[in-house]
């Protein structure tokens, strides 16, 4: 089915940012919910879950007025193409990045970063998983253009968006700030914590940490080297991918190289690794969402319902 033509805001665009939409997940935990929702199992990316779009088109949508249309790249995984197609059948086919296989966080940004890099080598790259629900869609852009300032004045800068916690949540990543150089909502990172129990959760609350929304903002050539330098189990084998983007042995030779890769993952292998190369940007009045949970999609549903919240998915008239 077409999607619907839409207007957005209109902002200055840059040449060399780029973003990554994130959707080569499989969605297991919430396997059941989507099911009872959709009348089948598919991965939750592909559902509308609220609203008549699925939380892929959301994604793309809310990120749209921030990019030219084809510095926006999907990354999505092969087996999922029957479903990726309602929502990316329009886009350019250079904008569609597939992975052979799921070789979970780490080789997916790999992949789509090496595409980045090989199309601009001076590319200013965001990364924006495709599961989160967000309200207040235009501060929470304002808060992405800062960070792709700071990155464009310091290079070397990664900066990583996070949210001040609405509730005592330990099925999510936290980061815990640095508590000097503050400078405008912007700080070093001390440290991560992925998944705490609740006794820890509810220190790191108490010493104002903030919830991990995985948007990250840096150039791709510091990605990238920080990824051969700390994940050299991925980032070696697919230097062998670089010198055939944009051929015919393309396919060919990525799913060769993927067909051998190990499983790693993003956070745990690079980011838990460097938090002194790492910033922190707290988004203020943004409520996010990470819908990996059923327990966490149900509630934030009831809550719009409850609030009267006119938020049916669809952008107002």
């Amino acid at each position: 089915m077409n999607q619907p033509t839409r207007t957005f805001p209109q902002y200055e665009h840059h040449d060399h940012h780029w973003s990554i939409v994130l959707a080569g997940g499989q969605g297991k935990r919430l396997a059941h919910f989507i099911k009872q929702r959709c009348g089948e199992y598919r991965p939750k990316q592909y559902c509308a879950i609220i609203g008549r779009r699925s939380m892929l088109r959301h994604t793309i949508d809310r990120i749209a007025p921030l990019f030219l249309p084809d510095r926006v790249m999907v990354t999505v995984n092969a087996a999922h193409l029957h479903w990726a197609y309602s929502d990316l059948h329009e886009r350019p086919q250079h904008s569609i990045i597939i992975q052979p296989c799921d070789r979970e966080t780490g080789a997916g940004i790999l992949l789509s970063l090496l595409h980045v890099h090989h199309a601009d080598p001076q590319a200013l790259v965001a990364l924006f998983p495709a599961d989160h629900f967000i309200l207040h869609e235009d501060r929470y852009r304002m808060f992405v253009r800062r960070a792709f300032d700071i990155v464009a004045a310091e290079p070397e800068r990664i900066v990583i968006l996070g949210v001040p916690p609405t509730s005592l949540q330990s099925g999510y990543g936290w980061i815990e700030p640095d508590g000097t150089g503050e400078q405008e909502g912007i700080r070093p990172v001390r440290r991560f914590w992925e998944k705490p129990d609740d006794q820890l959760t509810r220190y790191l609350h108490d010493r104002g940490c903030l919830w991990n929304t995985m948007t990250l903002v840096g150039t791709s050539a510091r990605l990238l080297s920080l990824m051969e330098q700390y994940m050299a189990s991925i980032a070696l084998p697919c230097r062998e991918i670089v010198p055939v983007l944009g051929t015919r042995r393309e396919n060919e030779v990525t799913d060769r190289v993927f067909a051998g890769l190990p499983i790693v993952n993003f956070s745990r292998a690079l980011l838990e690794r460097i938090p002194d190369l790492l910033s922190v940007l707290s988004m203020e009045k943004v409520y996010w969402s990470d819908w990996g949970d059923e327990q966490r999609v149900r509630a934030d549903i009831e809550s719009l319902e409850h609030r009267g919240l006119p938020f049916t998915g669809e952008p107002a008239a």
